[in-house]
């Protein structure tokens, strides 16, 4: 362009105009943003409005005594600028699943709950719950207000925080604002996928298996409906014997406690139940060593022993269990808290714990029955151990 021709006004206008358009434009994108943010926007889809928001209506997050409400965006969108930006960039994608119809029925949202929980609470737990800490601060909270069970609670998490540890607000409050989601569901669809494949196993003399769930066992071959001799408990090794007619002989090798001899055990020392012996299995056991454990100064005897059971009822390794008892522990054991790792505790110590979480959850006995096994197998004293 010929600056000297197009002249100082000319200049000028075209400065004026551009600053003009860019403010236009600017003012055009804040507001979409903006607008975008409303709770009008959030429920204006039936998908919204007749499930999550129906929910949170029920919340003191939408009704309380101080009259102060936190809208969608105050928990979802983030404040400044550019994590705000990202956040609407990767909200094209919602979009496009609101086009197919992802979840434009109850059946499929219910469907997709869980999964569509874990991204929002991995989110949060990624920015350590910073839409939560633009309401809250520990700061702000008077301890004499709160009931000593959420005192105590939020002092740790104020210590915690300082420390900069990996817990954070989400990680015991999901569910403030809606209802949680069926977890057990994900984890049963992909049980039922693995006694499908156990079922399928053809299993050989001298291959070595692991029990998928409990299962009876009796010391003679006899048909499945005769009373049992005793239960093998799930993940629990065996080398098969033989084969026949639906059935499979396998030796167990585990640790019994002094003259306790109805239950064996993983190691000595260590109470992870591989099997429950009644009095006929108890007597058919082969005595192999005897060591004195040093912290109890008890006496523990390695057996052996040999038992039928289903043969419809084993995996050739452990690595399918503890993927599926990882997904029982992630999706249930973090609904309240952060999960802490098998090595978190003894093996003996994750005994208790189970017991007084169990009650917490909506897990069948077999289901809690693996998880223990799992979390014992890896525990802290037992880390060593090859499995």
């Amino acid at each position: 362009m010929d600056w000297q021709r197009f002249g100082a006004t000319g200049i000028v206008v075209a400065a004026v105009g551009g600053i003009v358009a860019g403010i236009i434009g600017w003012g055009g994108f804040n507001t979409v943003m903006e607008a975008t943010n409303s709770m009008e926007f959030c429920i204006s889809c039936h998908e919204m409005r007749d499930t999550v928001y129906a929910e949170y209506t029920q919340t003191i997050h939408y009704r309380n005594g101080s009259g102060v409400r936190a809208v969608c965006a105050d928990c979802h969108v983030p404040r400044d600028w550019m994590h705000k930006v990202a956040r609407k960039l990767a909200a094209t994608n919602e979009i496009y699943h609101w086009l197919a119809g992802s979840i434009d029925t109850r059946e499929k949202f219910e469907a997709k709950r869980h999964e569509l929980a874990r991204h929002e609470w991995d989110r949060m737990r990624a920015s350590d719950s910073r839409e939560c800490r633009n309401c809250h601060s520990f700061e702000a909270m008077d301890p004499h207000r709160q009931s000593a069970k959420a005192a105590k609670a939020m002092g740790e998490a104020a210590m915690g925080n300082a420390a900069k540890t990996a817990k954070t607000c989400i990680d015991c409050h999901k569910g403030i604002a809606h209802s949680f989601p069926d977890v057990t569901a994900g984890h049963r669809r992909a049980f039922t996928e693995l006694s499908a494949e156990a079922a399928a196993l053809a299993l050989k003399p001298g291959q070595k298996a692991y029990a998928l769930t409990t299962l009876p066992f009796r010391v003679e071959r006899r048909a499945t409906g005769a009373p049992a001799d005793g239960e093998l408990a799930a993940a629990t090794p065996v080398r098969v014997l033989e084969t026949a007619d639906g059935l499979v002989r396998v030796e167990v090798v585990g640790w019994r406690r002094g003259d306790a001899a109805g239950t064996l055990y993983a190691e000595p020392g260590k109470r992870i139940t591989l099997a429950k012996l009644g009095d006929a299995a108890a007597t058919g056991t082969e005595a192999l060593r005897t060591v004195t454990d040093p912290d109890t100064g008890q006496d523990w005897t390695q057996v052996r022993l040999a038992v039928w059971t289903r043969a419809d009822g084993y995996v050739p390794a452990p690595a399918s269990l503890w993927t599926q008892a990882a997904r029982v522990y992630d999706a249930n054991c973090t609904l309240c808290h952060a999960a802490h790792p098998p090595t978190a505790y003894t093996a003996n110590e994750w005994i208790g714990n189970i017991n007084a979480m169990r009650r917490l959850t909506k897990l069948d006995d077999e289901e809690i029955r693996l998880l223990q096994a799992y979390l014992q197998l890896h525990a802290k004293d037992m880390a060593a151990t090859p499995r």
